[in-house]
Formats: structure tokens, C-alpha cells, sequence
């Protein structure tokens, strides 16, 4: 319920702030360059067809992104990170990797997946794949050596050993980087979306639903805004997630 009300506090506080930006940019130009929030509102409700296919488009390959970051980046940075062989070996082709954005290859991914659907989803999916793989990666690496010493002279083979141990470890590491990156992986899912025109239509995405509404300010903005709950949407998600599996992370929190 706090946390409710925090979010709605601080919606608020933008809402007036975009109002006085709104006034003041007015005041100085002459005109409206930033329409204003009710505005926004009033055309987002006039194509909220189009503006709720658009969401539910982008929603779903940003979901289906981080899906598939967490199903290969999760298990192979706890298997890289756990072993000193694996880490002396792959360690260093991780850190030459990471620092590429999935943006500068996009040429060579149409060329591999096409210009529909697919390119988009793992275009996203590499930029989260890294966020989670090097934080399964570096937390793992970070275990102290006693509590593995401790769990082995118990009798816990590998797989008890990566469950009790490692695993509960390093999650919520991966779910503070998964949530920092969640606004990256907006970034370039708008990116993704708009470098293939307006191909679909508006309502195909958040992205093209902006670009094809961009001499409409105010229908572009609520483009904007859609991208703005996306991210917000998610990063909830991830934080239930967290909280749900880490339950012992906030024993005596509240």
C-alpha cells in the first residue's frame, strides 16, 4: 500500500511538472511546444484502439526479451562464475562482448532473422542477456569460499550446491541489474521498432505508433508515456519477482 501511494505521489509531482513546463514554454514561445498533460490524455483516449495495440505489442516482446535474457544468461553466468576453469576461460570473451551494442549489429541481424518479428525480440533480448549474465556472473564469483566448503563437506552434490547455494546468491544481484536495465532495454526496444519504418502500422508498436504520429505532438507523447508505463510495468514486475523469490532479503522489512 505505501508503495502505491509512493508511485501515485510521485505521478503527481511529474503531472505538475509537465503542466508548468507546458505553461511556462507557452508563455515564452507563443505556443504550445510541449502539449499539455490533459491533452495528452484527451488523444490517447480519442485512438486508445490503436494506443493499447501499440502497448500490447511492445509489451509482449519486451516480455518475451526478458524471458529468454533470464533462461540463457542466469544458468551461464552461475555455471561460468561458479568454476574457476570456465571463469579463466570465458571471463575474458564476456567482457569483450558486453561492451557491444546489439544497435551496431542490427544490419547483420536482419541479415540473420529478417525484418519481422524476431528481430526485434532479440535485438532486445542481447542488450538484457549481457545486464543478467554479467551480474549472475560477478555474484557468483563473489560466494565466499567457506559457505561451498561448508555445503560440499555436507555431501551436496553440483546441483544442490548451485540450488542452496549459488542460485539464492546471486538473485538478487540479477534482479537489481535486470531492473537498472529495464530502461535500456526500452531504449532499444523503440529503437528496434522504429528502425524498420512504419512497417505494420501504429498500432504494431509503441515505437512506430510515435513515429507515425509525430507532427501530432500530443498523440506523440502519448506514445511517449505508453513507453513510460511499459518500463514501469516491468520494473514492478521484476521487484514482486524479487521479493517473492528472495523472500529471506526482506524478513523484518516490512
Amino acid at each position: 500500500m505505501k508503495q502505491a501511494l509512493h508511485y501515485l505521489a510521485a505521478a503527481t509531482a511529474i503531472f505538475l511538472l509537465w503542466a508548468l513546463a507546458s505553461f511556462v514554454l507557452e508563455q515564452v514561445k507563443g505556443w504550445p511546444v510541449i502539449p499539455y498533460p490533459w491533452s495528452v490524455a484527451a488523444a490517447g483516449i480519442e485512438y486508445l484502439p490503436q494506443w493499447g495495440s501499440a502497448f500490447a505489442s511492445s509489451a509482449r516482446r519486451f516480455f518475451l526479451s526478458l524471458l529468454l535474457a533470464f533462461a540463457t544468461g542466469l544458468p551461464l553466468g552461475l555455471v561460468v562464475g561458479a568454476s574457476d576453469r570456465l571463469h579463466r576461460w570465458f571471463s575474458p570473451l564476456i567482457y569483450l562482448l558486453y561492451p557491444i551494442p546489439p544497435i551496431a549489429l542490427l544490419f547483420f541481424l536482419y541479415m540473420a532473422f529478417g525484418v519481422g518479428e524476431t528481430v526485434k525480440v532479440v535485438t532486445v533480448s542481447l542488450t538484457l542477456f549481457f545486464q543478467v549474465l554479467v551480474a549472475a556472473h560477478g555474484a557468483a564469483r563473489n560466494i565466499s569460499p567457506s559457505y561451498i566448503l561448508a555445503v560440499r563437506t555436507a555431501g551436496a552434490d553440483a546441483l544442490q550446491l548451485h540450488r542452496h547455494v549459488i542460485l539464492p546468491a546471486v538473485l538478487p544481484e540479477v534482479f537489481t541489474a535486470a531492473r537498472v536495465s529495464v530502461g535500456l532495454g526500452i531504449t532499444m526496444l523503440y529503437i528496434a521498432e522504429t528502425k524498420l519504418g512504419l512497417l505494420g502500422g501504429p498500432g504494431s508498436g509503441l515505437g512506430v505508433f510515435i513515429e507515425t504520429y509525430a507532427m501530432r505532438t500530443d498523440l506523440s507523447l502519448a506514445g511517449v508515456v505508453g513507453l513510460a508505463f511499459l518500463g514501469l510495468l516491468f520494473y514492478a514486475l521484476l521487484e514482486v519477482l524479487e521479493r517473492w523469490l528472495c523472500r529471506w532479503k526482506y524478513v523484518g522489512k516490512g
